[in-house]
C-alpha cells in the first residue's frame, strides 16, 4: 500500500524535533552522525560514559517516523520511552548546575598592556587569580488561550545582578566565537572539593539571599519579555474569537428568527435561545482569554576564571589604585574606568587632584599649565575661550562664568569683579564697568549707532528727557541739551533748543523767536515782513502781496489775490470783463484786438475765418469776427509787389495766386486772398511783435466759404 504523503506541519515538527535531538546529544559530548541509509533523519549517536549510564547502552539508533521502524532503532517522539528518558536526563540536569570555563588564554602580555600611561608610573603591581559568577536562568513561559504555546527564554546575569545584553556576547573584546551557547557548551563541572575526611564538600556558592535576589530580577526581565510576546499572540488570538462568536451570533440569529410566533406566543423559546447565545458567547471569550505563565526550570551557575592585575600609579604627588582584568575564557578586558565620564579608557593621565581620567576628558589649564579632568571644574573663558582651573580663573558676578585673569577686573561702579564680556566702555570717558551700569546715548541710537556712556558723562537732556553725551548749549536760555533737541536758526544762524525756536509756515524752517515777527493782519508768526504802500502796516508774505501790474507791496485791504491764477492786484490795477464786468487778472486776461477790452474766458470766442481769439461781443452769430466781417464788405486793396512774408515761405507762395485785400485791427492785420472759382487764402499777420510774423494761414474752397457765411 502507498504511503500517504505527510503534511507541512507535520514534516515541520519533525525538523524540530530532529534538531532537537541532534543539539541534545551533541551538548552532552556525544557524536551524532547523519545515517546513510534510505531512512530519512535516522541518527546514529555514540554515548559518552556518563550517557551510557543513564541509557543503559554504548550506542543509539534514533528514528522520527513509525514507517521507518527498524529492529534496534529507537523511536523519538513526544511520550515515546527515549525521549521521556531525555527529559528525565534534562530534568537532572538542567535544574542547577556549577560549571567552569576553561581557561583558553595564557600569559600576563595582555594584562600588563591593557592601560597606556601619560604622565605615572606603576610603583606597586601584584598579579592573582580570581573568578567571577555568571549566572543562567531558563524559563519556560507558557501562552494559554484557545491553543498552547510554549516559550523557552533565557536571562544572564553577572554576579552584580547586570543584564548583559545580547547578542551573546560577554564583551565588546571578546574573541570570535566565544558566545554564551559554546560557553555553556564548552564549560566543565566545577572541580570537587573533599575535606580532611574524604567527604565531598558542596560547590562554593553566593548567600541564598542573593540567588533570591538574582532569581528575582532575572524574573522581572522574563516577565517583561512575556508582556511584549503578549502583543504578538493576542492579535493572532482576536481573528479567531472574532471568528467563533461571528458563527454563533449568525447561527442562533437564524434560530431565533425561524420561531414562528404562533408556536412560541409567550417568547419562551426565544428568550432561552438568546440566554443560551450569552452563555456561549461567555464560553469564549474565556477560552479566547490569554493567561500566561512564568516558570523558572533551571539555573547554572558558571564560574569564569579571572586574572587580575592591582597596581599603583604614581605621579610623585598623587598615587593611585588601578584594576586591570582579563577573562581567560574569552580573553576580554576590563579596563579601570575614567573619573570623570565612567568610561574604561586603555589610556591612564592622572590629573593634579589625582583623579584617573581618559584622553578625552583631560584639560590643560591655560593658566598654571596644570592636568585636569572635567569634573574639576576646568571652564573656558567667556572672552578669550582659554580655560582656567578655580585657582587661575575668577568667578564673574554677572555672568557666572569663570574668566581668565587677563579678562576680568573690578567694575569702578560697583566693586565687583566682571569678565570684559559683561563689561563696557564708555563711549565718552573710556573707563571700563559694568554694562548694567551704562546707559544708551539717544543722539547715537538716533544715527543707527549703538554706543553706550557711563552715569558721569551721561546728561539727562530736560527737553527729550534722554541720556547723552553728545550736548550743547543753547545761546537764548543758556540750558544744556542734547544734539537732537537742538536746532541752527535758518535765519541768524545761532542755536537753540526746544521752547526757543518755532516752525515758520512760509518757507517750512526752523527759526529762533528773536528772528520771528509777528503779522498785524493774520497774526502768524514769521521771519519775514513786508509793509504796504498805502496804509504802511507791516505783515507776512502771505498777507502782503507785490501787485503784479504796478510792483508795489499791498495788504489784503488794498490788493486783491485772484482766484484763478493766484496774481496779487492793487485796487488800482484791477480791470473787468467788457462782457460780463467781472474782474479779471490783467496779467493773465486776455485784451480783446478789436474793442480793446479785457475778457474773460467764459466770454473769449475764436473766428471761424482769421482763426484768432475775440471777446465775444466783438464776435457775430456767424462765427466772424468785426475786422473779417469789414473785409468782406470792403476790404482795401493791396498790391501784390508790396506784400513780403519771407518769415513763412508757404504763405509767400500763395501772393501770386490770389487777389489781395486787408483788414486790420488793433493787433492783427488780416489779408484775404480772392481766386479763381471763387476759391480765398486768409492770411493773419501779428503786429505786437517785434518783426511781422504770419501766425495764421489757410486755404478756403468756395464750399468751405459758403460755409463759413452760413454759420455752418
Amino acid at each position: 500500500m502507498a504511503r500517504k504523503p505527510r503534511s507541512a506541519a507535520q514534516s515541520n515538527a519533525d525538523l524540530s524535533l530532529t534538531e532537537f535531538t541532534r543539539t541534545f546529544f551533541t551538548t552532552l559530548g556525544a557524536t551524532v552522525r547523519q545515517d546513510s541509509s534510505q531512512v530519512q533523519h535516522a541518527l546514529d549517536v555514540e554515548l559518552t560514559e556518563p550517557l551510557r549510564q543513564h541509557f543503559g547502552r554504548e550506542r543509539l539508533r534514533l528514528i522520527f517516523h513509525t514507517g521507518e521502524a527498524e529492529p534496534d532503532a529507537e523511536l523519538v517522539a513526544h511520550g515515546s520511552r527515549i525521549f521521556d528518558e531525555m527529559m528525565a536526563l534534562l530534568d537532572q540536569k538542567g535544574a542547577f548546575a556549577v560549571l567552569r570555563a576553561p581557561v583558553k588564554h595564557q600569559g600576563g602580555e595582555l594584562l600588563l598592556s591593557a592601560i597606556r600611561l601619560t604622565n605615572a608610573s606603576v610603583s606597586r603591581l601584584r598579579l592573582q587569580e580570581r573568578a567571577r559568577m555568571l549566572f543562567v536562568f531558563t524559563w519556560r513561559i507558557t501562552y494559554r488561550a484557545d491553543d498552547k504555546q510554549q516559550e523557552i527564554f533565557t536571562v544572564w546575569l553577572d554576579d552584580d545582578g547586570r543584564l548583559i545584553h545580547q547578542p551573546d556576547a560577554i564583551s565588546d573584546d571578546a574573541a570570535p566565537g566565544s558566545d554564551y551557547a559554546r560557553l555553556l557548551q564548552e564549560a566543565e563541572p566545577a572541580a570537587v572539593e573533599r575535606n580532611d575526611a574524604g567527604e565531598t564538600l558542596p560547590p562554593r556558592l553566593p548567600a541564598l539571599t542573593q540567588l533570591t535576589r538574582l532569581a528575582e530580577r532575572a524574573r522581572s526581565y522574563a516577565i517583561y519579555h512575556a508582556d511584549v510576546r503578549c502583543v504578538t499572540h493576542e492579535a493572532e488570538i482576536l481573528p479567531r474569537l472574532y471568528k467563533t462568536l461571528n458563527r454563533l451570533i449568525t447561527y442562533y440569529e437564524q434560530q431565533i428568527g425561524e420561531v414562528q410566533a404562533a408556536r412560541d406566543p409567550e417568547g419562551e423559546r426565544r428568550r432561552a435561545l438568546e440566554a443560551d447565545l450569552r452563555r456561549k458567547v461567555g464560553e469564549e471569550i474565556e477560552n479566547h482569554r490569554l493567561r500566561v505563565e512564568v516558570e523558572l526550570i533551571g539555573y547554572v551557575a558558571v564560574e569564569v576564571p579571572i586574572a587580575v592585575a592591582e597596581m599603583t600609579l604614581t605621579t610623585g604627588r598623587h598615587e593611585v589604585a588601578v584594576r586591570v582584568e582579563q577573562d581567560r575564557y574569552s580573553g576580554a578586558l576590563r579596563r579601570p574606568t575614567c573619573h570623570a565620564c565612567g568610561d574604561e579608557t586603555a589610556t591612564a593621565t592622572i590629573d593634579r587632584n589625582g583623579h584617573l581620567m581618559c584622553e578625552r576628558c583631560t584639560h590643560l589649564c591655560a593658566g598654571c599649565n596644570d592636568l585636569l579632568c572635567t569634573l574639576c571644574g576646568v571652564a573656558p573663558c567667556p572672552v578669550c575661550s582659554a580655560e582656567n582651573c578655580d585657582q587661575c580663573g575668577q568667578m564673574c558676578w554677572a555672568c557666572g562664568e569663570r574668566a581668565c585673569t587677563v579678562h576680568i577686573s573690578v567694575c569702578p561702579t560697583c566693586g565687583d569683579s566682571v569678565c570684559h564680556a559683561c563689561q563696557a566702555e564708555c563711549a565718552a570717558c573710556g573707563v571700563r564697568q559694568c554694562k548694567s551700569h551704562l546707559r544708551s546715548d539717544c543722539v547715537a541710537e538716533a544715527r543707527s549707532v549703538q554706543e553706550l556712556i557711563c552715569p558721569r558723562c551721561a546728561v539727562r537732556c530736560p527737553g527729550c528727557q534722554q541720556f547723552s553725551a553728545h550736548t550743547g548749549v543753547c545761546d537764548a536760555s543758556g540750558q544744556r541739551f542734547c544734539q537732537n533737541c537742538l536746532i541752527v536758526c535758518a535765519g541768524c544762524g545761532r542755536t537753540v533748543g526746544p521752547g526757543y525756536y518755532q516752525h515758520s509756515a512760509a518757507d517750512q524752517q526752523l527759526y529762533c523767536r528773536e528772528c520771528l515777527h509777528e503779522c498785524m493782519f493774520c497774526q502768524a508768526l514769521t521771519h519775514e515782513t513786508k509793509s504796504c504802500a498805502v496804509c504802511e502796516r507791516s505783515g507776512c508774505p502771505t498777507c502782503v502781496g507785490r501787485c503784479v501790474v504796478c510792483g508795489r507791496e499791498l495788504c489784503t485791504a488794498h490788493s486783491l489775490r485772484m482766484s484763478g491764477c493766484g496774481h496779487v492786484v492793487c485796487n488800482l490795477d484791477l480791470q473787468e470783463c467788457g462782457v460780463c464786468h467781472e474782474l479779471v487778472c490783467p496779467r493773465c486776461a486776455a485784451v480783446c484786438p478789436v474793442c480793446d477790452n479785457f475778457h474773460c474766458e467764459a466770454h473769449a470766442m475764436r473766428c471761424t475765418q482769421c482763426g484768432q481769439e475775440y471777446c465775444s461781443a466783438c464776435v457775430s452769430r456767424v462765427g466772424l469776427c468785426a475786422t473779417c466781417t469789414v473785409i468782406s464788405i470792403g476790404g482795401i486793396p493791396v498790391d501784390r509787389l508790396a506784400l513780403a512774408w519771407e518769415d513763412d515761405p508757404a504763405a509767400q507762395a500763395l501772393i501770386p495766386h490770389y487777389r489781395w485785400v486787408v483788414g486790420s485791427n488793433r493787433r492783427y492785420d488780416i489779408y484775404v486772398g480772392e481766386g479763381a472759382m471763387m476759391s480765398a487764402a486768409i492770411v493773419v499777420i501779428d503786429r505786437n511783435a517785434n518783426t511781422r510774423r504770419v501766425v495764421w494761414m489757410r486755404r478756403l474752397s468756395a464750399l468751405d466759404r459758403l460755409r463759413s457765411r452760413l454759420g455752418i
